[in-house]
């Protein structure tokens, strides 16, 4: 049975960041049960997708990369046929990722056409460590169709959820590195604090700055007259390719992260890091952050965990209500005890792999939940 996924890119490479290594690990994970199934990947902006992949062509409608078929979401003609073909045999099963909406040619082909065949729209919500990700998890909802089945499946950080995708190079983590190099992957903001706290700590000599919404606030505050002056060793990164991304993450000594991509991917590293949430409106952002350093408390000891809550709390905080002393000192604070606190990061990221591999239980929850619908064993 194909799979076909859903992906609107919003916020630049996050949406297909976690997408494409979905897609990916899926595509494992078919091939490791010798299943026949085939991923199909509708994307709406392969120019973004091009910077993490770059065998994606942005200017071909149809791809195949890494045995996974690549649709541009805005070729209605292509995709139509495509999908319609069969009785609508490529949309058995739908993961629609994000809340990304599906195309008006697919609504076409699902709520005009009376397909014949039950159709599983599985809908892939975006990770949080609030309550509601258990509460939500496998809860069905109605749709226009009593063909077209819809049910969610929540990514998180307990058994009670989806779990997190942990792909092969991601089920064990490498010895910890001091190699005092700071990853820095941010939102805009005022960053002089940070950039004064690299300065003055012994613990970080080199900054990697990563491009995207964040690049010039940071570039602003660490190339500014004082930074000039020390010895701190400032890089810009390019954008690379996933694989390459994660190798780097992993060689550096502390994390300054953001979006759910990257987020996830220093959860399972077991360095320190500190999340820095997109900023939502009424400061909701500070909801989330409070929720995932619940998850992450009880692998701490009290004070210790009290340096890691006071940064995430400041940095995801409207800059009108931090000063900057304050921040600078946290960050510092963090930055001095960043490797105390290895042993609480290493045992958080272990109790995550208990959980298992999201695709893994996606697959499970895929096959069981087709059967019940009155499909055949020979899906696969």
């Amino acid at each position: 049975m194909p799979i076909t996924v859903l992906c609107k890119v919003v916020d630049n490479f996050g949406d297909i960041g976690v997408v494409w290594r979905l897609c990916c690990q899926l595509s494992n994970q078919i091939k490791k049960e010798n299943f026949t199934s085939k991923i199909n990947l509708i994307v709406d902006d392969l120019a973004s997708f091009n910077k993490i992949c770059n065998s994606v062509d942005s200017n071909k409608s149809f791809r195949i990369v890494e045995n996974i078929n690549i649709f541009n979401w805005n070729d209605e003609k292509l995709c139509y046929d495509e999908f319609s073909k069969n009785d609508g045999e490529n949309l058995s099963v739908i993961l629609e990722v994000f809340q990304c909406g599906r195309p008006s040619w697919m609504e076409k082909i699902l709520f005009e056409e009376k397909l014949n065949r039950t159709v599983q729209i599985i809908m892939i919500d975006y990770l949080t460590a609030e309550k509601y990700a258990e509460d939500f998890h496998c809860l069905q909802s109605l749709t226009r169709s009593s063909k077209v089945q819809k049910v969610n499946f929540m990514p998180g950080f307990t058994n009670k959820t989806g779990g997190l995708i942990i792909d092969s190079e991601w089920e064990h983590f490498c010895d910890y590195k001091n190699n005092k190099t700071l990853l820095c992957f941010t939102y805009d903001r005022n960053w002089d604090a940070l950039a004064n706290a690299c300065k003055k700590s012994n613990y970080i000599e080199k900054v990697l700055i990563a491009p995207g919404k964040g690049f010039e606030s940071l570039k602003k505050s660490f190339y500014s007259n004082f930074i000039k002056d020390s010895n701190l060793k400032i890089e810009e990164l390019s954008f690379m390719n996933q694989n390459e991304w994660d190798k780097m993450l992993k060689n550096c000594g502390v994390l300054f992260i953001r979006g759910e991509e990257s987020m996830s991917r220093a959860c399972l590293s077991g360095i320190p890091f500190v999340w820095h949430a997109y900023p939502q409106s009424d400061e909701y952002q500070l909801i989330k952050v409070r929720a995932l350093l619940e998850r992450m408390s009880i692998h701490f000891k009290c004070e210790d965990f009290k340096i890691i809550e006071k940064v995430w709390i400041l940095i995801n905080s409207a800059e009108s209500e931090v000063e900057q002393e304050v921040f600078e000192k946290a960050i510092l604070d963090f930055f001095d005890n960043a490797e105390k606190l290895v042993y609480g990061f290493r045992e958080f990221a272990l109790d995550l792999r208990k959980n298992g591999d999201l695709c893994s239980n996606l697959m499970t929850f895929i096959k069981n939940r087709c059967i019940i619908e009155g499909n055949n064993r020979n899906l696969f």
